[in-house]
């Protein structure tokens, strides 16, 4: 019996390399985002004489080149200089300051006990060895907002603030502008950070993306055109997230390979589209912070409610908690969970109020109450 999986020999293959089309691969061409990966490079160009470089912050939906763009400049930097090292950490996965300052001590080739030792035991080790070393480390810390404003301020705190001679320099990335605003005051200080924003890719530029992709990942005249516009087009649909038109593509060639095709076509990636998970409720629900559930709850009970009586509802059921309860973080949360689709929000005229804003739910009331429940 033969293996299960053994494959029989195939007479046609589309792809030339797939990894081109994997998440983590970085390219060597960024297309429609030649200004951010400038304004990263200028930034951080003081590492490469083994001086501090500027603090960064990028932010941007998913899927806009944030990650990519910054990957791209640290292996450019890594291949000009040894003068500067970078420590790339994806608070998804590591997502508490404990967990980020070990990375770290890692990083500086510390070695810690298999027992576990205290966040603040750790810091004072990383102090000691940072003493030592001859290269300016940069720090990466993508999906910043998943360690939460508290944890993420005091885990800054001790990284802006180390008293070494090669003071590390930081880059955040989230999907929210706003999450500094929510860091402690003295970190926002010490930070000082150049915002670098990431807006959300067209139609025609998520083409071009996947044009540029294509060349690479597969074998010529192997992909119709209209398989990519098709890409592009679902992608643009879901806020212009190019991880998903690439991921498209990627299912799409092993389709067409998988039934023996002499190309990939429109047909392969609207089959396709039916393996793509965009992203999971349960992973944007787990990014909000509690003054953002709290609104969630309230529209649910109450919708379609307008604006105004909406922050009424939210700072009588947030009096007694520690969270931000001004009008412009109220602001900017409505508009955080509008670009999340959490939430529509649209603009009416009444009579007594004049312009205001309806606000309803985007997604499925039941759906997004049991997530928030289990929170």
């Amino acid at each position: 019996m033969a293996n299960i999986f053994s494959e029989g020999k195939k007479e046609r293959e589309i792809f030339k390399n797939e990894e081109v089309l994997y998440p983590e691969y970085v390219p060597e061409i960024l297309p429609h985002r030649e200004s951010q990966i400038n304004e990263i490079v200028f930034a951080l160009k003081p590492l490469a004489k083994a001086k501090k470089a500027s603090n960064l912050f990028l932010f941007g939906p998913p899927g806009t080149g944030k990650t990519a763009s910054i990957n791209y400049v640290i292996r450019e930097l890594e291949e000009y200089t040894e003068r500067a090292k970078a420590l790339y950490i994806n608070c998804f996965d590591i997502s508490s300051r404990h967990a980020v300052l070990s990375e770290l001590a890692r990083f500086f080739s510390i070695a810690l006990p298999r027992r576990g030792i205290a966040g603040d035991e750790i810091l004072a080790r990383i102090l000691e060895r940072a003493r030592t070393i001859d290269f300016r480390p940069l720090i990466v810390l993508d999906e910043i907002d998943r360690l939460g404003s508290e944890e993420a301020s005091k885990l800054l705190y001790d990284l802006l603030r180390m008293d070494v001679k090669q003071k590390p320099s930081v880059v955040l990335i989230s999907n929210y502008r706003e999450f500094v605003a929510f860091l402690d005051a003295r970190v926002r200080s010490s930070l000082a950070a150049i915002l670098v924003e990431f807006p959300r890719y067209s139609p025609t530029e998520l083409k071009d993306i996947l044009r540029e992709r294509a060349k690479y990942a597969f074998y010529e005249n192997c992909i119709e055109q209209d398989a990519i516009n098709l890409a592009a087009a679902f992608a643009a649909k879901h806020g212009g997230d190019a991880r998903i038109a690439i991921e498209l593509l990627l299912h799409a060639g092993r389709i067409a390979e998988a039934k023996n095709k002499e190309k990939l076509t429109a047909e392969d990636v609207k089959e396709a589209t039916k393996k793509i998970v965009v992203v999971p409720l349960d992973r944007i629900v787990a990014n909000l912070n509690e003054a953002e559930k709290i609104i969630l709850k309230i529209i649910a009970k109450k919708q379609p409610i307008i604006s105004g009586e909406l922050f009424e509802s939210f700072l009588e059921e947030a009096k007694d908690k520690e969270i931000a309860k001004s009008e412009r973080s109220y602001r900017n949360m409505i508009a955080r969970l509008s670009a999340l689709k959490l939430i529509n929000a649209e603009e009416t005229n009444l009579k007594t109020r004049g312009k205001t804003r309806r606000i309803s739910l985007a997604v499925n009331k039941e759906e997004l109450l049991s997530r928030l429940d289990n929170k």
